[in-house]
């Protein structure tokens, strides 16, 4: 997970100006930072997009290492995962839970409670005589 940390991770052998900072140093608060130093998240995305081309020539047109391909199937994949029924999905999961019978853990507490015997006799003292006065 060192990869996302927004540091400096390498520094390109040319120099750029320093309208190109903001885009290489995604997340690096630095001002004093030369402008040829990139972040670990800029480079990553520097060199899965740049690279893309030399990846088709050299593997391919359908390679493995296209992630853009790979997001963009993952994407398609969690919309056809969704069910196109939704009236058939709803019915399924009320009859579901029409099949689930609740046990209650006190169902009868107030009849059993007050059909024991409590004996209270030696808790409370003598009735307090007070008067408002």
């Amino acid at each position: 997970n060192w990869t996302f940390f927004f540091h400096p991770a390498a520094k390109v052998p040319f120099p750029l100006t320093l309208r190109f900072k903001p885009m290489l140093q995604q997340g690096i608060e630095l001002l004093t930072l030369d402008a040829s130093w990139v972040s670990s998240a800029s480079w990553y995305f520097l060199n899965v997009f740049g690279l893309r081309s030399i990846y088709t020539l050299i593997l391919g047109q359908d390679n493995a290492a296209d992630q853009s391909r790979v997001m963009q199937e993952q994407m398609t994949g969690a919309a056809m995962a969704m069910p196109a029924d939704t009236n058939k999905a709803f019915k399924t999961e009320w009859e579901a839970l029409e099949l689930t019978d609740h046990q209650w853990a006190l169902e009868d507490v107030e009849e059993e409670l007050m059909a024991k015997d409590l004996h209270f006799e030696g808790m409370f003292k003598e009735e307090l005589q007070t008067s408002i006065f």
